[in-house]
């Protein structure tokens, strides 16, 4: 069993940089990031003409 502080459900855009930002904050923290496709952000940015929706 793997201990983490923080774990994150998805890998689009949302779940990646609030990883990449929790890292940042907390140095040394462990992060974890499941994701249930096989690539990270599978439905994101690619599927909406490379724009980042906030909403």
């Amino acid at each position: 069993v793997t201990d983490y502080d923080f774990l994150l459900i998805g890998a689009g855009i949302l779940g990646l940089s609030t990883a990449r930002e929790l890292q940042q904050r907390y140095p040394g923290s462990r992060v974890c990031v499941v994701e249930k496709e096989q690539v990270p952000a599978y439905h994101q940015t690619g599927h909406n003409s490379g724009v980042i929706h906030a909403g």
